[in-house]
């Protein structure tokens, strides 16, 4: 099995690498600083989990090899977050909930999330943290929506206070 990232999505992934101030989870420079060098990882490591998402679609859980750092995590239970720091913002078409905190969370994990094509995997995106089902949409198998309606009244995205403007 082997991972390629498409042009076509570099520039989503690229939110994770710190080029834009929005909310979620970021890669530490230091340990990738380009998505390059994250596939060149997923390639030569094994992920610790995976999960089919449907549609030949796959979330693959992996951590750094000595436990390193990889990033920042971007995700929360809304319980453990303040509800009057939560605010909504509209995304990509996706109303999200985003939670203001001093400061994020640091993770050595990781979830990869990639298309099967073929004899191979096209990676749609990439993040610190772990596993965060998809947003729900309409579009999706009931049950699927239901599961990811679920998981996003219960979690919010988290953005650091300081890297609000």
């Amino acid at each position: 099995m082997s991972f390629i990232l498409p042009d076509s999505r570099l520039a989503h992934l690229m939110r994770h690498f710190g080029a834009h101030d929005l909310a979620g989870s970021y890669f530490l420079p230091e340990v990738f600083s380009t998505p390059a060098e994250l596939v060149d990882f997923i390639n030569a490591h094994p992920p610790t989990h995976s999960f089919d998402q449907g549609n030949g679609r796959m979330a693959f859980l992996y951590e750094t090899s000595d436990k390193t750092i990889a990033g920042t995590c971007g995700l929360a239970r809304r319980e453990d977050v303040d509800a009057g720091s939560i605010i909504r913002e509209q995304r990509e078409g996706y109303t999200l909930e985003i939670g203001h905190v001093e400061s994020l969370p640091f993770t050595h994990e990781f979830c990869v999330i990639a298309d099967r094509c073929e004899d191979d995997f096209h990676i749609i995106t990439a993040f610190p943290g772990g596993y965060a089902r998809p947003f729900a949409q309409k579009s999706q198998p009931r049950e699927e929506y239901e599961l990811n309606k679920k998981f996003w009244e219960e979690h919010v995205l988290l953005k650091q206070k300081n890297s609000m403007q």
